[in-house]
């Protein structure tokens, strides 16, 4: 395999395109990765083409020749086969995240990979507030786990208590864009507030000097009158 990036998440997969590396056409695009959960490692991937996705492939993570940001090229002749494979494999997702001393952590969401080897680094969990966390994606290493089963995964509650938070939840980003929604609103008032003292002051500043303007008319018309009427008035 090329040079590929460092570390890839299994949803930023789904859907890729599949292209045969020597002769260009499509292959299909991927609908699932498959994850060996002992060994903690991605072994292969299954991609539908076709009306209605109705032809189906799978083929090994050796088989990949380079992982692009808009495809996949894979050499597909010879054509590997997957030994051993299992239905399990790639069924974690959705699964319930327990501690080995009873609690109920959240639920596995996803998971990061090595693209090169196509080994696991991280699973994503997501949270349901144990001991505080909150909503978004927390990293729950491999060497955590210490069990697997239909439907849950059991983990060391030692090494996982105190997990790194990967991603922010829904509720984290409403709040962030409520606080900036009001930091906006804010800013937009003391706005209105700068441009109603500005208006104001425009017409008081406007007022008084209509005042003047108007009192030195009186003044001068005052003056002409004056005059006018002394000019009126029979000389000796």
């Amino acid at each position: 395999m090329s040079k590929q990036p460092e570390v890839l998440k299994q949803t930023e997969l789904l859907n890729r395109l599949v292209l045969d590396r020597h002769t260009a056409e499509e292959v299909g695009r991927v609908v699932q990765l498959l994850l060996d959960p002992p060994a903690h490692r991605v072994v292969g991937l299954t991609c539908k083409s076709g009306f209605l996705g109705s032809k189906k492939r799978s083929f090994t993570w050796g088989q990949i020749e380079t992982i692009g940001s808009d495809s996949i090229m894979i050499d597909v002749s010879p054509e590997e086969t997957l030994k051993d494979k299992q239905e399990s494999w790639d069924a974690l997702i959705g699964h319930e995240v327990w501690t080995d001393a009873g609690n109920k952590v959240g639920k596995l969401a996803d998971y990061l990979l090595n693209p090169q080897t196509g080994d696991v680094l991280n699973y994503l969990f997501s949270s349901n507030g144990w001991r505080g966390m909150v909503d978004g994606l927390y990293l729950l290493p491999p060497k955590a786990i210490s069990s697997v089963g239909s439907k849950r995964i059991i983990t060391l509650e030692a090494l996982i208590q105190n997990s790194e938070r990967y991603a922010e939840g829904l509720n984290q980003r409403i709040g962030q864009v409520a606080e900036l929604l009001k930091e906006d609103y804010e800013k937009t008032l003391k706005h209105v507030e700068t441009v109603r003292n500005l208006q104001q002051n425009v017409a008081e500043q406007v007022k008084d000097k209509t005042k003047v303007v108007t009192d030195t008319v009186k003044e001068k018309v005052s003056e002409v009158k004056t005059q006018l009427q002394d000019d009126s008035q029979p000389r000796d």
